[in-house]
């Protein structure tokens, strides 16, 4: 269903606003929307191919784009080269 749910929201809302909603909606615990930033240049970076980008998240922690596509689920939030 989040999947689902994730997918209607991105074409029927602003990013941000669909990330907000998946952030808090389709995780548990709720991820704070001080990610929401970090989540945007993700997405931007793999829509670009550049999947190894390095991103500082609000907590610290380094990760490249591609974990945080993974790690947060915003697969529906890219496009693929494939799609």
């Amino acid at each position: 269903m989040g999947r689902l749910a994730a997918r209607d929201m991105i074409e029927h809302a602003q990013r941000d606003q669909a990330l907000a909603w998946h952030l808090q909606s389709n995780h548990y615990p709720p991820v704070h929307s001080s990610f929401i930033p970090a989540a945007n240049t993700a997405i931007d970076a793999c829509n670009k191919g550049k999947y190894k980008k390095k991103i500082k998240m609000p907590n610290g922690i380094t990760k490249t784009a591609s974990d945080i596509i993974e790690g947060l689920h915003l697969e529906n939030f890219v496009t693929w080269p494939d799609d």
